[in-house]
């Protein structure tokens, strides 16, 4: 193995396969075999002058061979990248079983239904990808141009983006990936172990300087790029065995990209080349010879599958996408940067027609260097940043770039040389300490924002054209992947409520757009006082393709609001109206937000129809509080014009009364969400008496106290909820001092049941924990009943106790426990030292305190102990 960089150790030796392979990698029988590294402007770089030298009749590259059809778009004038194929099939996924519930119970048959799973992927290229050279160069060149992959219709995708075997998931549903994964490169033994030889960081930094850092005179020399290339693959490849490579579908799709091959050399005169991943290359130079040609092209085969009917389009794709770094599984890190030194390579052809400057004798990747670390200054000067870099340590940084460079052998500053000088230079202080932003923005800044375009011919779907409008239209950029702050005035501006609209049906469809960062909340009713909303957005290929697996629900955004509402309307009818007036009104609530107003007249009569039938009390003052919210916010919500909605206030609160008798006979592992339902309703009756409007408080409040008395004093109550109602009674001014003794006697006086008065005790203070305080005969009757107890009694009830306790602030508690103290003859100083409180510290107190401190250091380091100090 001949590396053309002088820091590359000399290996002991190729595997003699490797070896033979290598020598029928180029040429061999006309077919030159090109491994390459997905998205490595080295490679594509050494492509362009293979291609251009070669000047084949057929140029085969890796890629779904069902997607030929998409590839005249690549060389449409308004294609700019990056952009990506993205292929999407929904097939059935096996249902799990479902829990067998409750013993002497048996799961419906029915509940096992299969249900569909929606896999994605992308086929990413950009400027630089060897790829997006073959298909450019080649058609210029009059080479026909196809792909050979397995079909994405093939059923053996769905091993990798659907079920395995023994029918778990190997990815989550509805989610994306790539099809140009290289994760076999990060985890080979010969790399890492490599990498650890030249001090690189990682298999990234290693392929940059044994690749990407050669001189532009060295990546032109195709021939000994693409044999280092190979030998570097096929040692990667030598770690995995042949059942990995089964499994994981490796040798399955080298199996049909070694029977087109086959193919077009039959059918082929002249120089083909196979563009590939450098992974698959040393099993097609094996297998193609010995491949049975391909009958019939894949897509014809693939109609036998079923299962599965997708679909493929070009869309637009992102930087942020593409950067390895962010969780893509192929090619290049920090795409931002790759881009700039493409960039740069071209500009060394044809100086005159690009924006880039020549760059004469000095190495371009120096001039790379120095643009980005001024670019990057620049940013952080435009930001104010606190650590913001001056001119000063842009020069300091590219010196320390080009040396590092020198130094580690590279014919200039790469990548992690850039990397370093800048932490070097750019960062104050400890890796550590307060650098993560700083180490975020820089990041962010070599990955680029950049967002490809794809020509109208493309035939998006008339979803995402739809999105696309509104997301302008809301302030949303397009053109760049960047999250930006969105700030909405909801209750002063129109035009701002339409904007709150769009990015919350894209939230509401999970499109991955906007996510909610501050101001009213309409669904949990708080914060309605705020006037202004904020969020946070930006366009990304993610929510495309979300749109696109949305686009069989409608052609606009509303359109597939509507379908998904009205699939959660049906659900809500086929779970009946039991406990369904709740969940009716968040409907409707939803509806408004996504602005869907349209569907009001048929939500509120759903509404009515459910808030008569619920039978469950919880559900019915739920959806009361969610009725004010709607009350409150209409103008923003757009309700104004609406008189079903102050009908169904009035209805609410009779309906919520008429299900509260069974509160009396709550048991007893209920009475804290007992107790909390009935404040709940008490804080909605005077919500409703409050608003404003045309009669909608037009309530009978007093229906309620009736209630309470009954639960007060009534002998049967549970005992949580008359301490409750207890409380409620006097705070509202419906019993005086005389009225709260009698019931406070008879609950903690003689014959009193200790479990029921301590359960009564909770119910009050979960209403109003300073009644306690207030109350001198409260505390008193408390006193008396905890006296007559004995030990055993007092461990049995203080788990109790401390949870009715748990309601005071810690002040309250203090005092207390000085009420206390004085019942029982202790003095105001002592029962204050007993509190745990102290108010005042003389200075004498900080001198002894810090004398005892002295003392105790003095004293672990006697002992040897002194690293306890620190």
């Amino acid at each position: 193995m001949a590396i053309a960089v002088s820091t590359t150790p000399q290996p002991v030796g190729l595997r003699p396969e490797i070896a033979a392979l290598l020598q029928q990698l180029l040429g061999d029988e006309g077919i030159f075999f090109v491994p390459v590294r997905h998205h490595s402007p080295a490679c594509a770089w050494a492509l362009r002058h293979l291609l251009r030298e070669v000047r084949p009749a057929a140029v085969l590259i890796e890629g779904p061979d069902d997607l030929d059809a998409l590839l005249p778009l690549l060389q449409d004038p308004l294609t700019r990248t990056p952009v990506a194929w993205l292929c999407q099939a929904t097939r059935e996924a096996k249902a799990e079983p479902p829990d067998p519930g409750e013993e002497g119970t048996e799961a419906e048959p029915e509940s096992a239904a299969p249900r569909t799973v929606t896999s994605s992927s992308f086929y990413p290229l950009c400027d630089y990808s060897p790829e997006w050279i073959a298909v450019r160069e080649g058609v210029a060149l009059g080479a026909q141009v196809a792909l050979i992959d397995l079909p994405w219709r093939h059923k053996a995708w769905e091993r990798r983006y659907g079920e395995g075997d023994g029918g778990e998931e190997t990815q989550a549903p509805d989610t994306a990936r790539s099809q140009m994964e290289e994760r076999h490169f990060a985890h080979s033994r010969y790399l890492n172990a490599m990498a650890r030889q030249l001090g690189c960081v990682d298999h990234h930094d290693l392929w940059d300087r044994l690749f990407e850092l050669r001189t532009p005179e060295a990546l032109a020399d195709w021939r000994t790029l693409f044999a280092d290339v190979f030998s570097w693959c096929a040692m990667a490849r030598q770690d995995y065995e042949p059942e990995v490579l089964e499994a994981e579908l490796s040798l399955p799709r080298e199996r049909h990209m070694a029977a087109h091959i086959r193919r077009w050399r039959n059918d082929v005169t002249g120089p083909i080349v196979v563009v590939t991943g450098g992974f698959h290359t040393a099993e097609l130079l094996r297998s193609w010879k010995t491949a049975p040609p391909l009958a019939a092209p894949a897509k014809a085969a693939a109609k036998k599958n079923k299962a599965a009917e997708p679909d493929a389009w070009l869309i637009r794709y992102s930087f942020e996408q593409l950067d390895a770094l962010n969780g893509y599984g192929a090619g290049m890190p920090s795409p931002g940067y790759y881009q700039r030194t493409w960039e740069a390579l071209e500009a060394l052809q044809a100086p005159a027609q690009r924006d880039v400057p020549a760059t004469g004798a000095v190495h371009p990747l120096t001039v790379v260097a120095l643009d980005l670390l001024t670019r990057f200054a620049q940013q952080t000067r435009a930001q104010d940043q606190a650590d913001a870099v001056s001119t000063a340590l842009v020069q300091a940084a590219a010196l320390q770039a080009v040396r590092l460079a020198e130094l580690r052998g590279n014919a200039g500053p790469g990548r992690q040389d850039l990397l370093d000088a800048i932490r070097s230079c750019f960062v104050k202080g400890a890796m550590d300490e307060g650098t993560r932003g700083f180490t975020a923005d820089l990041r962010a800044f070599l990955g680029g924002t950049r967002i490809g375009d794809v020509p109208p011919s493309a035939g998006s779907p008339p979803l995402i054209e739809d999105a696309r409008r509104l997301a302008r239209a809301a302030g949303v950029r397009l053109d760049d992947s960047a999250s930006r702050t969105v700030r909405l005035d909801l209750y002063r501006k129109p035009s701002h409520r339409e904007r709150s609209r769009f990015l919350h049906a894209m939230a509401y469809l999970d499109a991955g757009l906007a996510q909610w960062v501050a101001g009213p909340d309409f669904i949990a009713g708080s914060r309605l006082n705020m006037l202004f909303e904020e969020w946070r957005a930006a366009w990304s290929p993610m929510v495309e393709a979300r749109l696109i697996a949305l686009a069989s629900d409608g052609a606009s955004v509303e359109a597939v609001c509507l379908a998904r509402l009205l699939r959660e309307e049906a659900a809500l009818s086929d779970q009946g109206r039991g406990r369904s007036a709740s969940a009716a009104v968040a409907l409707l609530q939803r509806a408004c937000l996504v602005g869907l107003h349209a569907r009001l007249p048929q939500l509120l009569a759903m509404l009515s129809a459910h808030l008569d039938e619920d039978a469950s009390l919880g559900s019915v003052v739920e959806c009361g509080h969610r009725l004010v919210t709607l009350w409150r916010a209409r103008e923003p919500l757009g309700v104004q014009q609406n008189p079903q909605l102050a009908g169904l206030l009035q209805r609410v609160w009779p309906a919520a009364l008429y299900l509260l008798p069974p509160l009396a006979q709550t048991p007893l592992d209920g009475q804290e969400q007992a107790v909390r339902l009935l404040l709940s309703l008490r804080e909605l009756g005077r919500l409703l008496t409050g608003l404003d409007g045309d009669g909608s408080n037009a309530i009978d409040a007093s229906l309620l106290v009736e209630h309470l008395e009954r639960f007060a004093t009534g002998a049967g109550c549970a005992p949580g909820v008359a301490g409750a109602a207890t409380a409620l009674l006097y705070l509202d001014g419906h019993w005086d001092d005389a009225a709260l003794d009698a019931v406070v006697r008879q609950r903690f006086g003689p014959g009193a049941q200790p479990q029921e008065a301590v359960q009564f005790l909770s119910g009050m203070m979960t209403a109003a924990p300073e009644l306690l305080l207030r109350l001198p005969g409260l505390l008193l009757g408390l006193d008396a009943l905890v006296r007559q107890w004995d030990d055993e009694a007092f461990v049995a009830h203080l788990p109790d106790l401390r949870q009715a306790f748990t309601g005071l602030r810690p002040q309250e508690t203090a005092d207390l426990a000085t009420k206390v103290a004085q019942l029982h003859g202790t003095d105001d100083a002592t029962a204050a030292s007993l509190a745990g409180m102290h108010y005042e510290t003389t200075e004498e107190d900080l001198h002894a305190g810090l004398r005892l401190q002295a003392l105790l250091e003095a004293s672990l380091q006697r002992d040897g102990l002194q690293h306890w100090i620190r």
